[in-house]
């Protein structure tokens, strides 16, 4: 699917007039009432909503007719955009899209049968009815709920809508102590009554547990945090034990920052939420979010010429992991994990943070440029290895960054044979062309492409139909969703079914067990990357040079 984020409503409901026939009209309203549907929409090819009816003021905020021009994703959770990213392609190729559980983007997180049909009178046109299903959405806390929260509020900062998200963060002070006495079912309810109770507070409103007392509150327009506060402190004293009096924080973490990329906002984002994960609201001021993402970011750009010249100086390294061949299990090839390489308070810091800062500081194509280097000068040192670099979607959109790139790779004749390229972020980039543009000279130098990401963001596999790529790469989480689980199992068997039609080989990452790699050898994978294969370590024959 192309870019979805130009179309206005406008435009979508001219398109509608004139697409539209009356036969077409009542097939969508006939589907409506046969599903008993909450929900009904027309979409085109590209997911754009070009008619709409049904549950969308108390589901969304929003009347049907405000939801024409927009995307369907931005009422489907996050964590299911793939889910109906697979779907869209199954209505596309086959006409219909059995039912099929997805979650909604509203403050509980509904559960809903999404079913679909090809108008045989509107062709491009596709009716998608969303009903209620018998099922209870599973829980999530921690890293789980802590990724599908940013996921959402990734994608709403890069609409650009009209109005931009906000985010809330609340502490439930002495919760553990006001529920140790409850029994599991007790404690879970509560727990679950405060997410709800939260999301609840403002239209349009997603809540997410954290852990350890932790929420946050994703929302648009206006919200008073101290009166919502006490609200969930009184839900909260309604059910703890008389003697336990918890008390509720809550505090704003302000988003906007003009004058800076929206690909460094959502890093900022990241920190920031890994730091109210990790320890509150203090671990967050300590962290220089106080006064929210744009003061975090004017600072970190006086702090960026340190950074640059830690890339410099290689204040880090450059680990190893096998990839393998799933069918003999021999090493195909290698991929360059960044570590970094620090003393002091930065001793600890972890690699995800260190790139992530990096990225915020907006030098991703200087620290690209210098891993490119280093691993160039790996594998000129051990003639036997294949390695595969990382390279950032954002990094490839500049021209400078390319021109650069080709110069360090032909200072080594026939590199070609010895290194790949990794396209990581691809979500970064919505428009799949401008994609295309940035592979096309390592391709052109006769460089093995692999896109990374698929099933972790809807943009990659709309990335496939633009870009040749000789090797994709399957989120873990979506391996280890799919292990049991039949809903996610058959989205993994589409997904990688659709990779195979584009012509790549799938990798299959993060493989931990052998029960995964049954699964995923069985759905039409080829390789696969995990610990389970190898650790991250030195590349063989490196050591000591």
């Amino acid at each position: 699917m192309g870019n979805v984020h130009g179309h206005s409503a406008a435009d979508a409901t001219e398109h509608t007039d004139k697409a539209r026939t009356g036969s077409a009209r009542r097939e969508l309203l006939a589907a409506f009432a046969f599903a008993a549907a909450d929900l009904l929409m027309e979409v085109d090819s590209e997911g754009v909503i070009t008619f709409a009816a049904g549950a969308f003021p108390s589901r969304f905020g929003c009347t049907p007719d405000e939801a024409v021009g927009r995307t369907v994703f931005r009422f489907i959770a996050p964590e299911d955009h793939l889910a109906l990213e697979v779907g869209l392609s199954a209505l596309t190729m086959r006409g219909r899209l059995r039912p099929t559980v997805l979650h909604l983007a509203d403050n509980l997180r509904s559960a809903a049968n999404c079913a679909g049909l090809a108008l045989k009178d509107s062709p491009g046109r596709y009716c998608l009815v969303l009903g209620p299903v018998p099922l209870t959405p599973q829980r999530s806390t921690g890293v789980e709920a802590e990724s599908g929260f940013l996921r959402m509020a990734e994608a709403r900062l890069r609409a650009n809508g009209r109005e931009a998200p906000r985010i809330a963060l609340f502490e439930v002070e002495g919760l553990v102590e006001a529920t140790a006495m409850l029994g599991r079912e007790a404690r879970v309810a509560l727990l679950d009554s405060i997410s709800r109770t939260l999301g609840e507070q403002v239209p349009g409103g997603a809540a997410a547990e954290f852990g350890a007392g932790r929420w946050a509150l994703l929302y648009a327009g206006k919200a008073d945090t101290a009166a919502v506060a006490r609200v969930v402190e009184g839900v909260v004293r309604d059910r703890a034990p008389a003697a336990a009096a918890p008390r509720v924080r809550g505090s704003d973490l302000v988003l906007a920052a003009p004058g800076f990329s929206t690909a460094q906002q959502v890093r900022a984002l990241r920190l920031a939420l890994d730091a109210f994960a990790a320890g509150g609201k203090s671990a967050l001021d300590s962290a220089g979010f106080a006064a929210g993402l744009e003061v975090f970011l004017r600072t970190l750009s006086d702090r960026a010429e340190g950074l640059r010249t830690r890339i410099r100086r290689r204040g880090f390294r450059l680990l190893f992991q096998p990839v393998v061949e799933l069918a003999t299990r021999r090493t195909h090839h290698f991929e360059a994990l960044i570590r970094p390489v620090a003393t002091g308070e930065a001793a600890a810091e972890r690699a995800q943070t260190f790139v992530t800062l990096v990225e915020a500081a907006g030098l991703s194509a200087e620290l690209d440029l210098a891993v490119a280097a280093v691993a160039r000068d790996s594998v000129t040192a051990v003639r036997a290895s294949l390695v595969a670099v990382n390279v950032s979607a954002l990094s490839l959109n500049d021209a400078s960054f390319r021109s650069s790139l080709q110069a360090t790779l032909d200072a080594v004749p026939e590199l070609q044979h010895r290194l790949m390229f990794e396209i990581a972020e691809p979500a970064e980039i919505a428009d799949a062309e401008t994609l295309r543009v940035g592979v096309q000279p390592l391709r052109a130098r006769g460089f093995k492409i692999v896109l990374d990401d698929v099933g972790s963001a809807a943009t990659s596999l709309r990335c496939l139909r633009s870009a040749a790529f000789d090797f994709v790469k399957i989120d873990g989480a979506l391996i280890r969703s799919a292990v049991g689980a039949e809903r996610e199992r058959d989205v993994l068997a589409q997904t990688i079914e659709l990779c195979r039609q584009a012509g790549a080989a799938v990798i299959a990452e993060r493989i931990e067990t052998e029960e995964e790699v049954k699964l995923v050898r069985e759905l039409g994978a080829t390789h696969g990357q995990g610990n389970l294969f190898g650790r991250p370590g030195h590349l063989p024959g490196l050591v000591g040079r």
